[in-house]
């Protein structure tokens, strides 16, 4: 497991440790969790579940999949951007490599370098890929295969039982640290490597588990275990955006968790990504993949399903990426590890309201 980071009190045999490093997700998947017991939900999840059912479902049209070339293979993808000029960035960490692929599914190659070590996608400037590497406590700027720039985390961040996460716009890096016995906080970081403009995330630390995403000029820390997501504006406070419609089968175990009476929490939400004006969130199903498209507002306003899903146990999404194509179009790149270790992209298109 990378340095800095310990195990949250919950586990899960199913998820890497690397996975759980990176995101600080873990817990019970909606098919590897027992069902005696009460299917009550709190009274915020009831409303959002009446509200998710008035909404109709579209089908995603799976375009392609791919997962390499001859015995350049994914392995453990763990994170998906959308790049400039076509191209589709995927981290892996079983690999210390980043895959590119072409968005017509053409294979271009895989990038490898000795500063990747358990790369995390941050962003992408231009030409230039942002990787965060969480072991060495450092963002690399990639252009092509080589490192033009590094920055390094502050010296004075915990050694242990720190989970991090990065995010770039065009102009800023952001942070975020949290951990069982940490004050969790949201910052951006200079060019010295200094903190600033540090937010305080309360407790419970791991309510604030989830990955960051840049979204017009505010910034998203989204949580895997609750349908709600911090977001810090350009100027003024944190606040919280709670996704209204939000619906899952594991509502009534996060509840029970809330309460005390289960050691572990469902996971909900592996990740989300913005696109034009609206926020695709990945939702945890037991066994085919589902999206959930919301606005600004945090309203449910379209949710999305591959074709004939079925149940498949072994069906693991981590992450996902979305871009406007205009008009209403959009691209969405989803990775998983199982069955196969493999980028889909889809496409759908928007009803016109």
């Amino acid at each position: 497991m990378p340095s800095g980071c310990s195990r949250l009190p919950f586990r899960s045999p199913l998820l890497p440790a690397v996975v759980l490093c990176l995101l600080g997700l873990t817990g019970c998947l909606p098919h590897s969790c027992t069902r005696e017991e009460s299917r009550a939900l709190l009274p915020a999840d009831s409303l959002s579940r009446q509200a998710a059912a008035l909404v109709p479902m579209d089908t995603l049209r799976a375009a392609w999949a791919a997962n390499g070339q001859g015995e350049t293979v994914l392995t453990n993808p763990r994170t998906v951007v959308f790049g400039n000029g076509e191209r589709i960035f995927v981290s892996d960490t079983e690999r210390n490599s980043l895959f590119v692929f072409g968005t017509d599914s053409t294979f271009i190659g895989e990038i490898t370098n000795e500063a990747l070590r358990y790369p995390y996608l941050a962003g992408v400037r231009g030409d230039t890929v942002l990787v965060f590497n969480p072991e060495a406590r450092r963002v690399d700027f990639l252009l092509d295969t080589l490192v033009v720039r590094s920055l390094n985390l502050p010296d004075d961040l915990p050694k242990h039982g720190l989970f991090q996460y990065v995010a770039a716009s065009d102009t800023a890096l952001f942070y975020k640290g949290i951990g069982k016995d940490l004050d969790g906080f949201l910052a951006r970081l200079d060019a010295d490597r200094r903190l600033t403009d540090r937010r305080p995330l309360p407790p419970p630390y791991w309510r604030h588990a989830g990955l960051l995403r840049v979204w017009g000029d505010s910034l998203l820390s989204l949580s895997g275990f609750r349908p709600v997501i911090d977001v810090l504006p350009g100027d003024g406070p944190i606040d919280t955006l709670a996704l209204s419609g939000f619906d899952s089968p594991m509502l009534a175990r996060s509840r029970l968790y809330l309460l005390g009476e289960i050691d572990e929490p469902p996971l909900l939400s592996a990740s989300a990504a913005p696109a034009g004006d609206r926020l695709f969130v990945l939702n945890m199903r037991p066994g085919w993949l589902r999206i959930d498209v919301y606005d600004h507002a945090g309203h449910l306003r379209n949710v999305l399903t591959q074709a004939n899903p079925a149940f498949n146990k072994n069906y693991y999404p981590t992450d996902l990426a979305a871009r406007s194509l205009g008009h209403g179009a959009y691209e969405i790149a989803v990775i998983s590890t199982k069955p196969q270790a493999r980028l889909t992209l889809y496409r759908w298109t928007a009803p016109v309201e």
